[in-house]
């Protein structure tokens, strides 16, 4: 798959969709060690100073609508494999739902899904050389461990978008969820879950993992258990990441 590359952009989703809109047939992917506007998960800020990754994969649509919200799971598990080669032995790599990678409950990188008409991006945003400053939760890169040529990275995290991009178009994310439960942050535990970050509104319960659809299935006190297909998993920073 091509990737072009940019030594700064400002952000790669962006620069994707008007690739898209100007012609361009999804199979392509965009790559910048510094990104200045870059947005992650409900709008919020994604640091990318210099020498970090980020890339934008895009792919094609699917037209199974109901296939489309378990996207950015299937992301997860396919950003995970590239990333726990590159492990030592007392490093732990879990998903925070829906596809936070994290590295001993640190936060590694952020994926951001979108769609429109013709194509789906999978904008990734990896700290391979610095941390983020000034954000809420613990965070780690990849340079503390290991030494991470970000375009040789990029390589490997777009392939293996593909294969599991592929997988799923075929057989749906189904066969995916026991791989994606087994790397879960805080499956089988108790949670808090921010349900409406704006009003505050949250909930504590079990981590029963993730249906179908990609979901989010907590267990409340009562027995009662309930599908999220949005909010945040709450983690204190004392405990690590967000």
């Amino acid at each position: 798959m091509d990737i072009l590359q940019y030594d700064t952009i400002d952000s790669t989703n962006i620069e994707a969709k008007r690739l898209t809109q100007s012609g361009k047939s999804p199979g392509f992917a965009v790559m910048s060690q510094n990104q200045t506007a870059g947005k992650g998960q409900y709008g919020r800020a994604w640091q990318t100073p210099p020498g970090n990754l980020a890339l934008t994969t895009v792919l094609p649509l699917s037209t199974n609508l109901a296939l489309r919200p378990t996207i950015a799971l299937m992301a997860g598990i396919a950003i995970q494999d590239v990333i726990e080669p590159y492990l030592t032995a007392h490093q732990r790599l879990q998903i925070k739902w829906p596809n936070d990678i994290l590295i001993n409950g640190a936060k590694l990188s952020g994926t951001l899904v979108e769609a429109d008409h013709s194509a789906m991006y999978i904008g990734i945003g990896i700290n391979v050389a610095y941390r983020p400053e000034h954000v809420p939760y613990s965070t780690i890169c990849l340079s503390e461990f290991a030494e991470v040529r970000p375009e040789i990275l990029a390589e490997q995290l777009v392939q293996s978008l593909v294969d599991y991009h592929q997988s799923w178009i075929t057989d749906g994310f189904e066969p995916l969820i026991p791989l994606y439960q087994e790397r879960m942050f805080n499956f089988g535990e108790e949670i808090q879950f921010m349900v409406d970050r704006e009003n505050s509104e949250w909930i504590e319960g079990q981590c029963l993992g993730v249906d179908s659809h990609g979901r989010l299935l907590i267990e409340q006190a009562d027995g009662q258990v309930t599908a999220h297909a949005s909010g945040d998993v709450i983690i204190k920073k004392s405990n690590a990441s967000s």
